[in-house]
């Protein structure tokens, strides 16, 4: 006979249980995240009902009703009792959000969500760069020399030379005291990390990563003289740059692989 305390179910079980439906949500909220970002299910469409959902994904009502609530936390989506769950406008999406920045960025083939991030970038970092010139404490001048010579270091490590590149703006976003932008550049920073290969490529020749620490040494300069206006005109311009020259290198490699 099985001993009544060896079948009580324990804080694991607990726990395990609780997850199970989190994580199989998951699996709901990534694949209707993509039908709606890419436009399969658009502006105003009617989700499929509760029943026909857990027909499709084989999971029960509550996982269901768990992944409807995450894209509605998320703004794609409206959940309205007796209306049924309906997709909304991307201009109320939460774009910096993790799903959402993510599965667009895997949806952008004509590359414009980047552009736009770019642009927020650019905008942000280049008023942040202005606020910095001002604040800039010794340590945070020899923290930025040193991130420059890493990346002169890392000519052949790219992903050691892109972490002292982020390391370098994090000290002068820092600098400027401006927390929300911070964390917002942050964001972009982390899940721009896995852009389409070609992208990625495009910035890691020698070239451009020499361009790269060229156009930094020149950031510093005008950091160290607490020069906000030339800091912030070259941040911006390093910015605009880099990416025009990646989206152009990437653009002439898609044309070339699709005439192969």
């Amino acid at each position: 006979m099985t001993d009544p305390q060896l079948s009580q179910p324990t804080a694991g079980d607990h726990a395990r249980a609780a997850w199970r439906p989190a994580r199989f949500a998951s699996v709901v909220v990534g694949e209707m995240a993509r039908r709606i970002i890419s436009g399969v299910l658009a502006t105003g469409d009617v989700l499929p009902t509760e029943p026909s959902l857990c027909a499709e994904f084989g999971f029960s009502r509550t996982v269901i009703r768990e992944a409807l609530k995450t894209l509605e936390e998320r703004g794609l989506v409206r959940v309205e009792q007796g209306r049924g769950t309906t997709v909304q406008p991307r201009a109320v999406w939460n774009m910096l959000d993790p799903l959402v920045i993510r599965t667009a960025l895997e949806l952008d083939e004509d590359m414009s969500f980047l552009d736009s991030l770019v642009t927020v970038r650019r905008v942000l970092e280049q008023e942040m760069a202005r606020a910095a010139a001002a604040g800039l404490a010794d340590d945070d001048l020899a923290t930025l020399r040193e991130c420059i010579d890493r990346m002169e270091r890392s000519y052949d490590d790219y992903e050691q030379f892109r972490e002292a590149d982020q390391a370098f703006h994090a000290v002068v976003m820092g600098a400027s005291g401006n927390e929300v932008g911070l964390t917002i550049v942050r964001t972009i920073h982390r899940h721009t990390g896995g852009t389409p290969p070609m992208i990625a490529a495009a910035g890691s020749s020698r070239e451009a990563l020499e361009e790269t620490v060229a156009d930094h040494r020149e950031i510093y300069r005008a950091l160290a003289a607490h020069d906000g206006a030339e800091a912030s005109r070259l941040i911006a311009s390093h910015i605009q740059n880099a990416w025009a020259e990646r989206k152009r290198a990437a653009w002439t490699e898609a044309k070339h692989a699709s005439v192969a």
